[in-house]
């Protein structure tokens, strides 16, 4: 992993265009980390478990309790169909 600040990438743009790992831009006052760049092989395999949370959030509010948790029950089951 890798911490830059905002200056960092002015001088080495690289860092963003081409990362080769994990890089966290730092805000340069303040020290807080204010956005990630992922290579991109990482990115498709945190893309696809992020919409996978993201689905599994949304029915979870659509759905009353009781049928959210007979879907959580099938959904893993579908999943290994679907492989």
């Amino acid at each position: 992993m890798l911490i830059i600040s905002s200056s960092d990438i002015v001088k080495k743009p690289s860092y963003i265009t081409r990362p080769t790992e994990i890089t966290f831009v730092e805000d340069a006052k303040q020290h807080i980390t204010r956005s990630v760049v992922l290579p991109y092989a990482l990115y498709e395999r945190v893309k696809e478990k992020i919409e996978d949370e993201i689905y599994l959030f949304n029915n979870q509010k659509a759905l009353s309790s009781t049928a959210n948790t007979e879907f959580m029950e099938i959904e893993p089951v579908v999943e290994d169909l679907v492989r």
